[in-house]
């Protein structure tokens, strides 16, 4: 019996032991579980405070180009409303100097023994003429001034465009369809890529994009990580073509969805 007693202990010892490495396996895998999931957490809020940042300055920066635009604007309609005012007195002086020589043709067809002729003399002429290359020379200078603004406006509009595209991507955490860029290294030890595209850009994590080399699709790739110009992409295993080398210059595109 008491053979029996200490085999029937010891098996309850065994058992308690092994149920206790049991236990303690499981709360350290819980342990490890958890503080994971705080790395990630904490990762995430540090994602989404640097996604609020990067929201605030597209935003500001779009408003900044949407103000330059604008002012841009403003100014062109300045200069549009002087360029007229100078064509209309242009037209006027242009007028006069017709007049003047007419008059003054006239009064050299006096008859002999007429009394002296009175009307405009050649000085009233040469000053409306001298006016006349005044107003042209004004017009040119407007004319000048005019096409640079229109440059500018244009500039400007675009830079918002681009600016509010940020913005949108910011906002819903998406790539635009067609964002292209090209590899600027590959390591084929790791099998990754890295492109000339980033976060400014438009750039999202986990993004499929399509690797081409010409016209032809040689692979694609997934966006693994984003910095401010650049980013980090895995190939996609079983997606590049046989044979084929990823090489500097290949670009990547995202066709959208």
């Amino acid at each position: 019996m008491a053979r029996i007693a200490l085999g029937i202990t010891l098996a309850l010892l065994l058992a308690t032991c092994f149920f206790g490495f049991e236990t303690r396996t499981k709360v350290q895998d819980l342990n490890d579980k958890v503080t994971t999931l705080g790395s990630q957490l904490s990762g995430a809020q540090q994602q989404a405070a640097v996604a609020k940042a990067n929201l605030k300055s597209a935003q500001d920066d779009a408003a900044k180009a949407n103000d330059a635009a604008e002012a841009a604007k403003a100014q062109l309609a300045t200069v549009q409303g002087n360029l007229d005012a100078a064509n209309s007195q242009m037209a006027v002086l242009s007028g006069s100097v017709s007049t003047l020589q007419s008059q003054l043709a006239a009064l050299g067809h006096q008859q002999p023994g007429a009394p002296p002729p009175t009307g405009p003399s050649q000085a009233d002429l040469d000053k409306v003429v001298a006016q006349l290359k005044d107003a042209q020379a004004q017009i040119a200078e407007l004319n000048e001034v005019k096409d640079t603004l229109t440059n500018k406006e244009k500039d400007a509009e675009s830079r918002a465009d681009d600016e509010e595209k940020i913005v949108e991507h910011y906002k819903n955490g998406t790539m635009r369809n067609g964002l292209e860029g090209e590899v600027l290294a590959y390591n084929p030890g790791w099998n990754f890529v890295v492109i000339s595209i980033g976060d400014h850009q438009g750039a999202v994590a986990n993004a499929e994009m399509i690797l081409k080399r010409g016209d032809s699709q040689i692979g694609k790739v997934r966006i693994t990580s984003v910095e401010p110009s650049t980013s980090v992409a895995d190939i996609i295993p079983g997606s590049l073509a046989r044979g084929v080398r990823v090489e500097p210059g290949d670009r990547v595109i995202f066709p959208g969805s």
